[in-house]
């Protein structure tokens, strides 16, 4: 994910800046449904709390459409609130895909772990190994890319790429353009996140694996874990119907309101490829955190190595709240549940799940910049269906203040 705030075109389309119309009803077209789970609706007293915290979410942040599952032993709550069209008033359905921006890393990390099982890449490879040209290149390990702590530039900042993030980068312009900025500090010095980072480790996969990025995630996760409308796309945006549009090309702020204009849909995909550039839905995303959480399409003892000593991190500008956080290789981790989250122009999620608690939760916001974002909304309905002692690092009410500033730091750089 990325965050950034600014009011030139590229600075719009790296926070993803939005409003939503002041006239629509922040509640209209809600449809919440309790079936689909693992033993039935949620009790009602918890279903209060889920639902009043849906209620905040949309209301704060003033988001046309919001979507929210949790699957658990305690009961399944999936919501679709909200609009996905403010042109037409169409209703948001929780069945519609959306972009997920930055939690496209998780499944070009899986790519890479699976490769490393399979004796095709080391976690101690330098980047100079399978790509030249990257400053500090001989020094670099996939490990530290993996993890963020290379000390590579962001690189989706590069004016270079925001300039064609609306007509589209080749992988090659995206490497070359990101090469171009210094580091920012000395490989395994600090955790600093970097998009670039992300696109190299999506290099790699096609030259250890001999297929392109987009074949690989469909043929090696996709299709194995039964994922129908996931995809990295190879042109446009990569959005099939039903899919749910996604506001944010205003310079607005993360407390107000889009309107029609600030549609940015059609943005394609290809300037953020292996970083953010995947799109896919609520039920796609429930099982996909699953099997990313558990390991299960990798080897036990590489599954093992990238869950071993999380690296803690703090994004700018307050992005995931003041709760806890760690960065393992190639997922983010809080209170037990391991998953990804994501932000780009006109989208926002994250996609949790816990192996303990055998639990997934997820939110995605149709706009951004959003004050409450996804990660400490996740954390939220974390504490109402299982209590505040999960281990997250803040209240329910810390994770529902509306601390969001805009900052830049956050995911997608982008600003998955």
């Amino acid at each position: 994910m990325g965050r950034h705030k600014g009011r030139s075109l590229g600075a719009l389309i790296l926070l993803g800046v939005l409003a939503v119309s002041a006239c629509q009803s922040p509640h209209a077209g809600i449809a919440v449904a309790g079936g689909g789970g693992d033993s039935g609706s949620l009790d009602a007293p918890t279903r209060a709390k889920v639902k009043q915290i849906v209620r905040r979410f949309q209301d704060t942040n003033r988001t046309p459409g919001v979507l929210v599952g949790i699957w658990s032993p305690k009961g399944t709550f999936v919501s679709a609130t909200g609009v996905a069209d403010l042109a037409t008033g169409a209703p948001l359905r929780a069945d519609m895909q959306f972009k997920i921006a930055s939690q496209t890393k998780t499944f070009t990390a899986n790519l890479v772990l699976q490769l490393v099982g399979e004796g095709k890449v080391a976690l101690d490879d330098h980047i100079s190994k399978w790509v030249a040209g990257v400053p500090n290149g001989d020094r670099i390990t996939i490990r530290q890319l993996l993890n963020h702590t290379s000390g590579l530039a962001d690189g989706f900042t590069s004016p270079a790429v925001q300039g064609r993030v609306l007509t589209g980068c080749t992988v090659a312009e995206l490497l070359s353009a990101e090469a171009k900025f210094p580091p920012v500090a000395p490989p395994g010095a600090t955790w600093s996140y970097s998009n670039y980072g992300y696109n190299l480790l999506g290099r790699v996969v096609e030259l250890a694996g001999g297929q392109d990025l987009s074949t690989a995630v469909q043929q090696r996760i996709a299709r194995p874990l039964g994922l129908r409308r996931t995809l990295l796309p190879t042109s446009g945006n990569g959005l099939t119907e039903p899919f749910t549009h996604g506001y944010g090309r205003g310079g607005l702020s993360p407390t107000q309101a889009p309107t029609a204009s600030d549609d940015a849909t059609a943005i394609p995909a290809s300037c953020l490829w292996a970083h953010g550039g995947m799109v896919s839905t609520l039920s796609d995303m429930r099982f996909w955190s699953r099997a990313l959480a558990t390991g299960s399409l990798l080897k036990p003892e590489v599954w093992a190595e990238a869950t071993k000593n999380p690296v803690p991190f703090v994004f700018k500008g307050n992005y995931n709240g003041p709760g806890t956080w760690r960065y393992g290789l190639g997922f983010v981790e809080s209170g037990g549940f391991i998953g990804g989250e994501g932000s780009f122009a006109g989208y926002e999620s994250t996609a949790m799940y816990s192996p303990t608690l055998q639990t997934a939760i997820q939110v995605v916001s149709t706009k951004n910049p959003n004050a409450i974002t996804p990660p400490p909304a996740f954390q939220a309905l974390g504490m109402a269906v299982y209590g505040t002692g999960l281990g997250f690092g803040l209240t329910p009410e810390q994770a529902l203040a509306p601390t969001f500033t805009g900052a830049a730091g956050v995911p997608d750089a982008r600003r998955s």
